[in-house]
């Protein structure tokens, strides 16, 4: 238990740092893996020959504007 003690002092900025970086990657993560879905609709729907929704395609106009 006292080493437990010891190393509350290192731990505890370790954990406070490690907390946005984590939650910064799961961001970037859930943004790359909705971007691939949405190209490969677009990509089925082109392949299938049926019409893309305007919505469907704002939604790429705007994340390359930003």
């Amino acid at each position: 238990m006292d080493s437990l003690t010891d190393l509350s002092p290192v731990l505890i900025p370790i954990i406070a740092l490690l907390i946005p970086i984590v939650s910064i990657i799961a961001w970037a993560a859930v943004k790359i893996a909705r971007a691939n879905l949405l190209h490969e609709t677009v990509r089925h729907l082109g392949a299938n020959g049926q019409p893309i929704p305007p919505e469907l395609l704002a939604q790429i106009v705007d994340r390359k504007s930003s």
